[in-house]
């Protein structure tokens, strides 16, 4: 046998397919393994000790909003210290490119609350990943391309159907970033501008993304009492299209959770007759969001001043509310809260104009100042000129779970490379999922309570994104395959990002803590996190396509 450069000695292997653990040694030359089994007699440069521990393929987080994170952080701390080694960008309809001149200051905007802005010095899809290439990037980087994105760089904001040269252009667009390696195309039919689609427009795109061999993800159209006419029209965009399709974060939210079932069997019975479908789902019931992004879609444009004057009118106020209410537009998630009037389930985080109503829910905000929620949510967005922001606990845990049992489900975060310090925004994001998504379902779903097994779990978190990716080389801990690995005992396995507040807001620029127990963690063959602590090696690559044409 050759001289081995890493030799993982003593490990339990859970391989990703699902099959029991083994116990096994793992023999590592450059990028690759090469050999298990028992390899202890093997000239080896280095050896790590993993004295019983796990062994598993690096966890692949299939949906994700590192676009522009990894920018403004290449080491991708918070996702590494998951064992995080691959997260696929581009999700929700929502990517940094393609960028025409004339929309480019919509564009800049779409990413803020995951960070920083950045200056898109870009146009193309392939000049956006060359930007990537060139920073570096500590995980591996599989990316989508946003249908929202293109019919950003198209129409803007109209609201109206692509003409036929229009739609063109789009679809001109889309083959551009598959040839430049996007893995699919993703929608985001909640969000402007996606929301202003219709079904055939997202067929011609999705045509594109199939001639190529890519996937269709979808943020599909309703989260709640209309998610099963959602979920039959993303179905719909497959099968007339011939892409394989994601459905993204598909558990049903607040306001829609008794039409789970129904919601299944769709899935079920599309895959029955052929459809190529998937789901993934996220495992945290809360959401940091801005508060203006409960208002309907098309106040999102507006800047501060337009939207101001828009909530200082009375009568347009009732109308914001009646149309949030009557659900003739918003359709994701945490607006269901709104509808509802679920105040006490919307607590406000810190940040300027917030003050002592900060860890406060809009019920309690309300009841101190004798005001009703609508009232008591429309007054922070104004203090704070629109830049307030709410935790919404909006997704029942009980979903969660049947969601995440479900044999067509895959797991991710919904996170992102979430900087610190001064590349963080201010005030900073509420996003537990980008610091302890995967560890919290190893240590919530497997240790403490059995809803998976660590073998299905890690199989959720490897090779079945792995294999809707295409990727054969990757999610599984077998000769050949790439050296992405993670090492950790689950019993010590802590999801630390649980936390409404920092410990202290002096010293903290964030409410998170990274996680405990990820012990090692392997990307291409480099050793990310050694121990616990993180190496700053970046060594993650922009991964490409079948369809990549150099270029």
């Amino acid at each position: 046998m050759q001289t081995l450069d890493i030799l993982i000695r003593g490990g339990k292997i859970v391989d990703g397919t699902g099959a029991p653990s083994r116990d096994a040694d793992v023999g590592i030359v450059g990028d690759r393994i090469v050999a298990m089994g028992e390899l202890g007699h093997a000239a080896t440069h280095r050896v790590i000790e993993a004295n019983g521990r796990c062994v598993t393929p690096g966890f692949i987080d299939i949906h994700t909003h590192s676009d522009v994170g990894i920018l403004q952080d290449p080491s991708a701390e918070n996702a590494v210290r998951q064992g995080m080694t691959l997260h696929v960008t581009g999700n929700c309809g929502v990517s940094p490119a393609p960028v025409a001149d004339a929309a480019r200051h919509l564009a800049e905007q779409e990413f803020p609350h995951y960070g920083h802005p950045v200056a898109y010095t870009w146009s193309t899809f392939r000049e956006y990943l060359g930007e990537v290439e060139r920073s570096g990037a500590g995980v591996n980087v599989a990316p989508l391309v946003g249908h929202g994105s293109v019919r950003m760089a198209v129409l803007g904001y109209e609201q109206r159907p692509p003409s036929n040269e229009e739609l063109d252009r789009m679809r001109a667009h889309v083959g551009e970033a598959m040839s430049a390696g996007a893995f699919g195309l993703s929608t985001g039919l909640v969000y402007p501008t996606g929301c202003f689609a219709e079904t055939d427009e997202i067929v011609a795109l999705a045509e594109v993304s199939a001639r190529h061999g890519g996937m269709y993800a979808s943020h599909i159209r309703g989260e709640r009492e209309s998610v099963v006419g959602a979920v039959r029209e993303c179905i719909e965009i497959g099968e007339r299209s011939g892409c394989r399709t994601q459905i993204s974060h598909n558990a049903p939210k607040y306001g829609g959770s008794h039409l789970l079932p129904e919601v299944m069997t769709l899935w079920e019975r599309a895959r029955e007759r052929g459809v190529d479908l998937a789901v993934d789902n996220d495992t945290h019931t809360d959401l940091g969001w801005p508060l203006r992004a409960g208002l309907p879609q098309w106040t999102h444009e507006f800047e501060p001043d337009d939207l101001l004057a828009l909530l200082a009118s009375p009568e347009r106020r009732r109308e914001l509310i009646a149309e949030t209410v009557e659900d003739r537009r918003p359709a994701y998630g945490p607006v269901g809260l709104l509808k509802h009037g679920v105040w006490d389930r919307v607590w406000l985080l810190p940040g300027p104009g917030i003050g002592e109503d900060a860890g406060r829910t809009i019920a309690e905000v309300a009841a101190r100042v004798g005001t009703d929620g609508w009232t008591a949510y429309l007054d922070r967005v104004v203090a704070t000129r629109g830049a307030a922001a709410g935790l919404f606990d909006y997704i029942d845990i009980d979903v969660i779970k049947a969601v995440a049992r479900h044999p067509m489900v895959m797991l991710c975060s919904d996170g992102s490379v979430l900087p610190r310090g001064a590349n963080c925004a201010e005030p900073p994001p509420y996003i537990p999922c980008a610091y302890g998504e995967f560890p919290g379902v190893i240590e919530r779903f497997v240790v403490r309570e059995p809803v998976l097994s660590l073998e299905e779990a890690v199989r959720k978190m490897t090779s079945m994104p792995a294999s809707r990716l295409g990727l054969a080389d990757r999610g599984a801990v077998a000769p050949g395959m790439a050296a992405d690995l993670v090492i950790f005992e689950p019993e010590r396995v802590r999801d630390r990002a649980t936390n409404l507040f920092p410990h202290d807001p002096i010293t903290e620029h964030y409410p998170h803590d990274f996680p405990e127990g990820i012990d090692w963690v392997l990307i291409n063959g480099e050793v990310a996190v050694q121990e616990g602590t993180p190496t700053g090696a970046v060594a993650g690559r922009v991964l490409k396509s079948p369809s990549y044409r150099p270029g």
